[in-house]
């Protein structure tokens, strides 16, 4: 039996995963094609989708079975598993998915099924390993039917398994959906050891589509340091990738970029991006290369602030009452003209025009941001400015006459050349004096 080392690392932030086996695009290429790309980490195998009565599903990959038997034998599989292993990446066989037969009845079902899976397809000596001699790296739990019961006892017979084999790091990993607590994991996640989680921010309504406000990586990173029972367990943005892989949740590479970079910033507990599925993130579109290239860059600050330096972008105007008075507001889009790891400072202008009449001294001018900037300072040129509820309150004494600019530098997360402008409705001008 060939034992393949894994230069695989489980403590990476830069980690890209992808699930693989069900063509969701209508094709795909081989398990052996996906893994000679760099951008992968991790090929998850989907799906073990019937247990304890095991079957297989890898779609169009495999068709053989061993005689006698609709177990899936799958030779050509099995080198590209060794292939994958031979390049450094982590092979994992996913157990569930949306639409199997699957589940346990008690403990012990879940015991004995773990003895199974260690023979046939980890470190065991099963007489039928649809895999040959292949040692797949671990075992990924996409639960999402069936009962909750035995889930637990299996993982916890699984490790026993792992602890008494020195041949090999193995792992565990779950792919819960994001309204915290899961409905079918939240208990075995709780009292299970798991290395990884890949959390599905899709499909819901705390995906990727309501960053940042409905996006609850929040609650998995709490979960992960209070409540898990590994502290160190890594978590996942699960991902579409691309718009048909999912009923909801995609967004396009540029913004899974900052949505993760922003993350890795705040949490200790992000381990990269998982996907569904590789047929989808690596076709013409390259998102999959796109986003794993961001996670090993560090981040995405490298594509988002190319020099821009006094570029004209857009302008936006307003009717503004003060009191009795109409001013016109003028919103002008400036520049990028800093970036660091976690702050970026962005310049917008502001021209304050009198409609009628100019508006005497004393005025005050709130700005609220657009969603999911978090200013972290700003300062206006002659002008009294804070930041109070993500909202800018400018403060002035003196009279706004026919045009006056007014000039704001802002410096805070989530913001770069995609900066929306505030939007001027909702910009409110008051006389003071």
């Amino acid at each position: 039996m060939v034992l393949a080392a894994t230069a695989f690392d489980v403590s990476s932030q830069s980690n890209f995963v992808a699930y693989w086996g069900q063509s969701s695009a209508g094709s795909q290429k081989s398990l052996g094609e996906y893994c000679s790309d760099s951008s992968i980490d991790v090929i998850v195998m989907a799906f073990l989708y019937q247990f304890p009565n095991t079957k297989l599903d890898l779609s169009a990959n495999c068709r053989s079975t061993f005689p006698g038997s609709e177990l899936l034998h799958c030779p050509d599989v099995a080198e590209d598993i060794k292939k994958c292993q031979s390049q450094g990446k982590a092979v994992i066989l996913s157990m569930g998915g949306a639409a199997g037969a699957y589940g346990f009845s008690s403990d012990d079902d879940g015991k004995k099924y773990a003895d199974t899976v260690w023979d046939m397809f980890l470190g065991g000596s099963g007489s039928q390993r649809p895999f040959d001699d292949a040692v797949l790296d671990g075992v990924d739990l996409d639960i999402e039917g069936g009962s909750t019961a035995g889930y637990a006892a299996y993982v916890a017979q699984l490790r026993s398994h792992f602890e008494a084999s020195s041949d090999k790091k193995y792992y565990i990993t779950g792919a819960p959906q994001c309204p915290f607590p899961d409905a079918m994991l939240g208990s075995t996640l709780n009292s299970a050891w798991f290395d990884m989680v890949f959390v599905q921010f899709y499909n819901n309504f705390c995906g990727l589509d309501a960053y940042p406000q409905g996006f609850n990586y929040d609650q998995w990173d709490t979960w992960a340091k209070s409540q898990s029972a590994n502290k160190n367990v890594k978590l996942y943005i699960g991902a579409p990738g691309s718009q048909s892989a999912a009923g909801r949740g995609y967004v396009d590479a540029s913004t899974i970029n900052s949505i993760a970079s922003d993350i890795r910033s705040k949490y200790t507990s992000f381990g990269g991006v998982m996907t569904w599925d590789a047929s989808q993130a690596f076709d013409a579109s390259s998102w999959g290369q796109s986003v794993s290239s961001a996670l090993k860059s560090g981040g995405s600050k490298k594509r988002a602030f190319e020099p821009v330096q006094g570029k004209f972008i857009s302008t936006r105007s307003a009717n503004v009452t003060a009191g009795a008075m109409h001013a016109r507001l003028e919103l002008v889009e400036g520049s990028a003209v800093y970036v660091s790891d976690t702050t970026n400072t962005f310049e917008f202008h502001v021209r304050l025009q009198s409609a009628d009449q100019p508006i005497q001294q004393g005025w005050e001018l709130h700005i609220p941001l657009p969603v999911g900037v978090s200013v972290a300072q700003a300062s206006a040129q002659a002008h009294n400015i804070r930041v109070h509820d993500n909202t800018l309150v400018v403060v002035d004494g003196s009279t706004i006459n026919e045009n006056m600019a007014v000039a704001f530098r802002v410096a805070g997360q989530h913001i770069g050349n995609e900066f929306g402008l505030p939007d001027p409705a909702k910009i409110m001008l008051y006389t003071t004096a």
